[in-house]
């Protein structure tokens, strides 16, 4: 089954595909977010191209114990509801940290601008590994 993941940002959104079979995920860009609309029309292009079946979402979740939910998760949660019109299933998945790991990947490959699409396909692929 082909999987994709998301990691929701308000300028960029990094997109990954990936496969329960092979429980591999890769990176495969970022697309621009330019209002909710845009965005969700140009991810069902990638859902129905690529046959995807569930979207993996990376969720912030606070590295302390807090009941209060910042405006970034409020926002992921808004796009989260965006997306249960395109037919698929729709699954949040903790980030927590794969930006930073992803941000240091891609500083290693001196390619700052692949951070995006390295932290979804790290959303992913940690989503993979649990099944």
């Amino acid at each position: 089954m082909r999987a994709l993941g998301i990691d929701y940002g308000s300028k960029r959104v990094g997109v990954a595909l990936g496969d329960t079979d092979s429980k591999v995920a890769s990176p495969w860009g970022v697309v621009p977010n330019e209002g909710a609309l845009a965005l969700v029309a140009r991810l069902k292009e990638i859902v129905d191209r690529d046959e995807v079946k569930t979207i993996i979402v990376g969720i912030p979740r606070p590295l302390r114990d807090t009941s209060a939910e910042n405006e970034q998760v409020r926002a992921v949660r808004m796009f989260i509801e965006s997306l249960k019109g395109l037919g698929v299933d729709v699954v949040e998945a903790d980030e927590t940290l794969t930006s930073r790991l992803a941000a240091k990947q891609a500083e290693e490959m001196g390619e700052r601008e692949k951070r995006d699409d390295l932290a979804a396909a790290a959303i992913l692929q940690t989503w993979l590994d649990s099944l």
